[in-house]
């Protein structure tokens, strides 16, 4: 009897799981299959490394910068005596075109702003008959100040030193000029200065063609060549002696 209640019991426990309609179950995948890259084209990242440490690599002036470097020498030296002050005002003019007039006029206006000296700039030359035309300032005319570069060149002298990969080029760089104070009413020369300076350094021969711009062929010259005699002759002298002295021992009694 109780075996008989018990099936009873089951039976209706089945009917009532098969009423209750079957829920569907949702599954998500992180990862799948992805499509194939396109490289066709191929888009380039730009990185930079850059190099921190305490101290940098050592690379030499290139022969702008040493130019710079005398002109500025040259030119502030040039100024020492100028009769000009803080209160004064001045035209700023080539006195003829030169390819490092920048250079020129970077250093006298550098100058000048020390000094406290207001400047007007002209990137051309004034005609002589056109001095009192300039731009005036105020009522008060300002004179101009004109500066002529008459050379600026780099010179290669020698090579130093025989190891490979030592060997290094010595260079010159020289800067000559002259600066002109003119009244602009009168055309009258108040002061003239002379600007010329020049400096010697060394650099290695591996990296000439860092330090050149071919922009500017005043700061290139041929490279410095070894002199084959230079090295034969003293070769031959020390063998003769050497010679000698071995004839004087052999001879000896």
């Amino acid at each position: 009897m109780r075996r008989a209640a018990l099936c009873a019991v089951l039976f209706a426990g089945s009917l009532l799981l098969l009423a209750v309609p079957a829920a569907a179950k949702k599954y998500r995948y992180a990862t799948g299959p992805k499509a194939t890259t396109d490289t066709t084209y191929a888009v380039a990242d730009i990185e930079i490394e850059p190099i921190v440490r305490s101290r940098g690599p050592t690379v030499p002036a290139t022969n702008l910068q040493l130019t710079a470097l005398v002109a500025k020498a040259a030119f502030t030296h040039a100024m020492a005596d100028v009769p000009l002050d803080s209160t004064d005002t001045v035209v700023l003019a080539p006195s003829g075109a030169h390819p490092l007039n920048f250079i020129a006029e970077h250093v006298v206006l550098r100058e000048l702003a020390r000094r406290g000296v207001t400047a007007m700039v002209r990137r051309t030359a004034v005609p002589d008959d056109s001095v009192s035309l300039v731009t005036a300032d105020g009522d008060r005319r300002a004179p101009l100040l004109e500066y002529q570069i008459g050379s600026a060149r780099i010179t290669y002298l020698r090579l130093i030193g025989w190891l490979p990969g030592r060997v290094k080029i010595e260079r010159q760089a020289l800067v000559e000029a002259t600066m002109t104070l003119r009244d602009r009413e009168q055309s009258k020369v108040l002061w003239t200065g002379l600007a010329s300076q020049n400096l010697l350094d060394s650099f290695p021969r591996s990296q000439l063609p860092l330090v050149e711009d071919p922009r500017f062929g005043e700061l290139t010259s041929p490279p410095p060549e070894r002199n084959a005699g230079r090295i034969i002759e003293p070769v031959i002298v020390v063998a003769i002696v050497a010679g000698l002295i071995a004839l004087f021992f052999q001879n000896r009694p």
